[in-house]
């Protein structure tokens, strides 16, 4: 591993919490590889401290950072400038920090979760009708999900949520986005699934259910079977094998983990830092390691 030293440049990623994350594994493995003098540290708070920690990263120099839950939407005010896809979905996960003539720091927030998500899955959707996604979830991930899809040309996409109160805004935010998907919220049940199973082809799980340890439960309503057709996508990397796609499995449908979308995005950020192309096979074998490591 790199010596730290007053040269050695710092990114990290801000959360609540990080415990999961393998964001510093599989980032400090692509410096080590490339030989850069750079580092990837966590850097948990709890919430209602976000002011405090940007205004500290900012002030100790640092070239970036990622942001993960509950903050993605949160960070905005803190930032002085956004990509389109961040302003379009309301949410950022990556920032760079830009430095002026003056010795100003600017922050500068992006979203790769959208160009992460279509470089994991892109060869897999063009194998799939276009007509309806389901999206269980409505967050920050939900919303860069349905972006992705419909750059790729899906007519209708669905939220399927728990709480239709909540998940308005992102309906709201979606039905801005100038594209000619029809957006739609339906609530989490077995008769709303099956209702909409048949014109389906793809459902994504942006929701953080069935993460390790909760390994053993699935975001699907009880008693519903998932259809042989459906391409099954679950953000949740951790275990690799989740509950959601074993379901999928087992009724003989294509099923996928998120692990690909987290590499991707990673690398994303790790070029808009260093201006260099990442390792991405490294970063992934890094990545499926250590949870093979957790699962043994």
């Amino acid at each position: 591993m790199t010596r730290i030293d007053t040269q050695t440049q710092i990114v990290g990623l801000i959360g609540w919490p990080l415990d999961h994350s393998l964001s510093p594994l599989m980032h400090n493995a692509a410096f080590d590889y490339l030989g850069l003098n750079w580092v990837y540290l966590a850097w948990p708070f709890p919430p209602n401290h976000l002011g405090d920690a940007v205004r500290g990263l900012r002030a100790l120099g640092i070239r970036g950072f990622n942001i993960t839950a509950p903050y993605k939407q949160a960070i905005l005010p803190y930032v002085q400038g956004v990509s389109e896809t961040a302003r379009a979905l309301g949410a950022i996960n990556t920032v760079t920090i830009q430095k002026s003539p003056d010795g100003t720091r600017h922050l500068y927030g992006d979203n790769t979760d959208v160009e992460g998500f279509l470089h994991a899955v892109h060869a897999f959707l063009e194998k799939i009708s276009h007509d309806h996604a389901l999206i269980l979830g409505a967050g920050g991930a939900a919303r860069a999900v349905a972006y992705a899809l419909c750059q790729v040309g899906f007519n209708n996409v669905t939220f399927v949520v728990r709480n239709l109160g909540r998940a308005e805004s992102s309906l709201e935010k979606a039905q801005e986005w100038g594209f000619p998907t029809s957006f739609k919220l339906a609530l989490s049940s077995t008769d709303n699934l099956y209702a909409m199973a048949e014109q389906t082809s793809v459902l994504v799980n942006a929701t953080p259910v069935g993460t390790w340890p909760s390994a053993h439960v699935s975001p699907l309503p009880e008693g519903f079977t998932i259809p042989s057709h459906w391409l099954v996508i679950d953000l949740v990397y951790n275990p690799s094998q989740t509950c959601l796609l074993l379901q999928a499995k087992k009724a003989g449908a294509l099923a996928i983990n998120g692990l690909g979308m987290l590499v991707h995005q990673g690398a994303l950020s790790f070029r808009a830092w260093t201006g260099l192309e990442a390792p991405v096979e490294v970063m992934y074998q890094t990545c499926l390691n250590a949870v093979h490591r957790v699962e043994e």
